[in-house]
């Protein structure tokens, strides 16, 4: 009788301590298989592609297009642009906060820019042509997370940043403009007609620096805890839509 009790007795303590160890284990934060412990902050490391542009509605605001009556026959350029480069993302959800360096190249063609005004005068613009120009950004985003499924969720958000402009917009201007004059190479003439038969009058003063500012929605594939994929679009001082893909560790 007391062999059984006390066999009993074990039986019943058993579990109890075994409870009390694994307690115990947690609280001194040792892992044990029994009690996995998952990150709460993950980071990625991601490449990044876009497509920039400016809608022609808007373009139509400051500047005529070969389709307004009485224009000059050539087509204002389109005003894109492409972006790559890399981010670092931190993301405790369902914050995630996006730090990114990326480079801005040009896809303007060179044309002529007709500025509105009232009355019409179609051929007192100039001739742009872009040589080497394009921007180097850093900046930094915050972006809210919805999961609507565990492996896929939407973000949305915003940040601003910095770039630095590089290469030149040379410019031919009219000839009846203030110093061309002096010159004597086609004084009466358009900037689109001088552009062929004339040097550049310089390039077109714009500043070294310019803020960024970003807005973007977003929808984001994971891949288990490895790897992530990412669609945007969104304003990046243009609207833009464009892709990041990447690691996450």
């Amino acid at each position: 009788m007391a062999i059984s009790t006390l066999l009993l007795g074990l039986l019943i303590a058993s579990p109890n301590g075994l409870a009390q160890q694994r307690s115990a284990a947690k609280r001194s934060g040792v892992d044990t298989p029994d009690l996995p412990v998952k990150r709460e902050v993950r980071f990625e490391t991601n490449f990044r592609a876009r497509y920039l542009s400016v809608p022609n509605s808007i373009l139509d605001i400051w500047f005529f297009d070969n389709d307004d009556d009485g224009s000059n026959p050539f087509a204002r350029p389109k005003v894109k642009a492409y972006v790559v480069g890399a981010e670092f993302v931190a993301k405790k959800n369902p914050s995630n906060w996006i730090f990114y360096f990326e480079y801005l190249g040009n896809l303007i063609d060179e044309g002529y820019w007709d500025d509105v005004e009232q009355p019409p005068a179609h051929d007192d613009g100039d001739w742009i042509r872009p040589d080497g120009f394009g921007a180097i950004i850093v900046g930094a985003n915050y972006g809210h997370e919805i999961y609507a499924l565990p492996w896929w969720s939407f973000i949305f958000g915003g940040g601003v940043g910095i770039g630095g402009i590089l290469g030149d917009l040379t410019a031919w201007s009219p000839g009846s403009s203030p110093g061309n004059e002096e010159e004597g190479c086609l004084s009466e003439s358009p900037a689109y007609y001088r552009k062929d038969h004339c040097p550049a009058d310089g390039t077109k003063r714009i500043p070294k620096v310019i803020p960024m500012l970003d807005i973007s929605a977003s929808t984001r594939i994971h891949f288990g805890d490895q790897a992530n994929l990412r669609f945007d679009v969104g304003l990046h001082n243009m609207l833009y839509m464009g892709t990041a893909f990447g690691a996450v560790f």
